[in-house]
C-alpha cells in the first residue's frame, strides 16, 4: 500500500527557512569577522608580544651575569614571562594553536641570528614553540650568541584565543538564531495553525478570533464568512428538505392507510407490491434526509473485537444474508461508536449481497496502527473509475438499475459517518485489495473500513 508523501507543518518550513537563513548570514559576518578583525588582531598582538621577546633576548646577551636575574625579575613581574637559559634545543614543536603559530612567526621573522649549527634542515628555522605539561602555559626556545634561551608564558599571556572566540560566537549566534527562529515561526503561524485545527475539525461554531498579521486576519476574516454562509446554507436546506419529508410523508401514510382498508378487496400480490413501493419512498425520504442534516459525531466505547463482529454476523443472518467471519487467532478490542459501526457495516453487507455474490466474508486485519474490517464478495467487482462514481450520492452501477431495489444513498451515508468518527472507508477492484496477497485475493469487490487504534485509553 502506497504512503502519502510527508507533509511539513508550516511551523515546521517557517522555522526551517528562517533558522536556515539566518545562520547563513550568521556564517558569513563569522567569517568576515575572522578574516578581517579577529585574525589581523590576533597577528598585532603575537608581533607586540614577539618584539618583547626578541628585545628581552638580545638584553640578556648584552647584561652581564650578575644583572641578568633583575631583568627575569622584571620580565616575570611586568609581562608575565620567565627567561631561563638552558643546555641545548629542544627541536620539537608541540603546539598548533593559531595564536602561537602567529607569534613563533612573528619571532622567526624578528630574528635573524640563528648560529649554523641550530638550524632545522627541514624548515631552516631555529626558534621552536610547545606546551607546558597540563595546560600551565607555552615555551619558546631562542640560540643566541653563545647562549640557548628558554621563554615560559601562562595561557592568560596569549592575547587572543581564536578558535576558543570562535567557538563561543558561534555557539551563542546558534542558540539566539535557534530561539529568534523558533519564535518568529510561532508568532507567525500560530494564528494560522489554529484556523487549521478549527477547520479540521469542521465549521466553528463561533466566530473565529482576528489574530496575527493583516494577512492571516483576511484569512480568519474570509473563513469565517464563509462558514456563515456555509452554516444558513445547510440550516435552509435542512429546513427545505423537512418540510419537503413532512408534507410527502403525509400522502404518503394517507396512502398506506388506505391500503390497509382495502386490502381484502386488492390482489395479495399487488397490495403487497404497492405497500414495497411505499417504504421503499419512505426509505428514501429517510436517507435523503440523513445525509442533509449531516452526522456528527458519536461516542466511543470499548467492545470486545470476537463478540461484536459476531453481532454484525448474526445481524446479517436475521436479514436472510450469510456471512463468513474471519478472524486472525489474537483477541482485540475495539474503541468505536458500536452503532455508527454496525450500521456502516451492515450497508457494506447489503452491497455485497444485492450486488456481488456469495460467498460473502466479513475478515478482521490489523496493523501497528489500525484494526481493518474488511467486507469481501465474489461477484463481478467494480472497476477504479465506478468506485469513483459510486461515491457520489445517487450513483448506482448501470447493471443495478434493473430489478435491483435501492436509490445509491447507502454508500455515501456510511462514508459521511466514517468521516465524522476519523475512519476510512475504501473501496478496492478485483486484484487490488492491499492486505491480501495475489494468490489470495477476492474476485469481487472489497470494502474495507479503518479504524485507527486510540493512542490513549478512554
Amino acid at each position: 500500500m502506497n504512503r502519502p508523501p510527508r507533509s511539513w507543518s508550516l511551523f515546521s518550513t517557517t522555522a526551517l527557512a528562517l533558522i536556515g537563513s539566518i545562520s547563513v548570514i550568521l556564517i558569513f559576518a563569522l567569517s568576515a569577522v575572522t578574516w578581517f578583525v579577529m585574525v589581523p588582531m590576533a597577528k598585532r598582538s603575537a608581533d607586540d608580544l614577539a618584539a618583547l621577546i626578541v628585545l628581552s633576548a638580545q638584553t640578556w646577551t648584552e647584561l652581564p651575569k650578575d644583572a641578568q636575574p633583575l631583568l627575569a625579575a622584571e620580565l616575570k613581574n611586568q609581562h608575565g614571562l620567565i627567561i631561563q637559559e638552558i643546555p641545548a634545543l629542544n627541536r620539537q614543536h608541540s603546539t598548533n594553536l593559531p595564536y602561537v603559530r602567529f607569534l613563533h612567526d612573528a619571532v622567526v621573522r624578528r630574528f635573524n641570528q640563528c648560529p649554523p649549527d641550530t638550524i632545522d634542515p627541514k624548515t631552516g628555522e631555529c626558534i621552536y614553540m610547545g606546551g607546558l605539561p597540563q595546560g600551565a602555559g607555552y615555551w619558546l626556545e631562542i640560540p643566541i650568541a653563545d647562549d640557548v634561551l628558554k621563554f615560559e608564558f601562562s595561557p592568560s599571556r596569549v592575547g587572543y584565543k581564536i578558535p576558543f572566540t570562535l567557538g563561543v560566537i558561534l555557539a551563542g549566534g546558534i542558540l539566539l538564531t535557534l530561539i529568534l527562529g523558533l519564535l518568529l515561526a510561532r508568532r507567525l503561524t500560530l494564528p494560522v495553525s489554529r484556523l487549521a485545527a478549527q477547520v479540521s475539525l469542521g465549521l466553528p461554531d463561533a466566530p473565529l478570533p482576528l489574530t496575527g498579521p493583516k494577512e492571516t486576519r483576511v484569512l480568519i476574516d474570509a473563513v469565517n464568512r464563509r462558514s456563515a454562509e456555509v452554516k444558513r446554507l445547510i440550516e435552509n436546506r435542512t429546513v427545505l428538505l423537512a418540510g419537503i419529508s413532512h408534507d410527502v410523508r403525509t400522502p404518503l401514510t394517507r396512502l398506506s392507510l388506505s391500503l390497509a382498508l382495502a386490502q381484502d378487496a386488492l390482489e395479495a400480490e399487488l397490495h403487497d407490491q404497492m405497500q414495497a413501493d411505499i417504504n421503499q419512498m419512505n426509505q428514501l425520504i429517510g436517507e435523503v434526509l440523513s445525509i442533509a442534516r449531516g452526522v456528527n459525531q458519536a461516542p466511543l466505547a470499548w467492545v470486545d473485537a470476537h463478540t461484536w463482529l459476531a453481532h454484525c454476523v448474526a445481524s446479517a443472518a436475521q436479514r436472510g444474508i450469510s456471512v463468513q467471519l474471519i478472524e486472525p487467532q489474537t483477541q482485540a478490542q475495539f474503541a468505536l461508536a458500536p452503532s455508527t459501526a454496525q450500521r456502516i457495516l451492515d450497508n457494506l453487507i447489503d452491497n455485497a449481497q444485492r450486488y456481488g455474490r456469495p460467498p460473502i466474508q466479513l475478515r478482521r486485519l490489523e496493523t501497528p496502527d489500525a484494526h481493518i474490517l474488511c467486507i469481501e464478495d465474489h461477484g463481478d467487482g467494480l472497476t477504479p473509475d465506478e468506485i469513483i462514481t459510486l461515491s457520489e450520492p445517487f450513483a448506482r452501477k448501470d447493471a443495478a438499475r434493473s430489478g435491483v431495489t435501492g436509490y445509491g444513498l447507502g454508500l455515501s451515508l456510511a462514508e459521511a459517518l466514517a468521516e465524522a468518527q476519523g475512519w476510512q472507508l475504501n473501496l478496492y477492484a478485483p486484484g487490488a485489495h492491499p492486505h491480501r496477497t495475489l494468490a489470495e485475493q477476492p474476485s469481487g469487490l472489497t470494502a474495507c473500513l479503518t479504524l485507527p487504534k486510540p493512542t490513549a485509553k478512554i
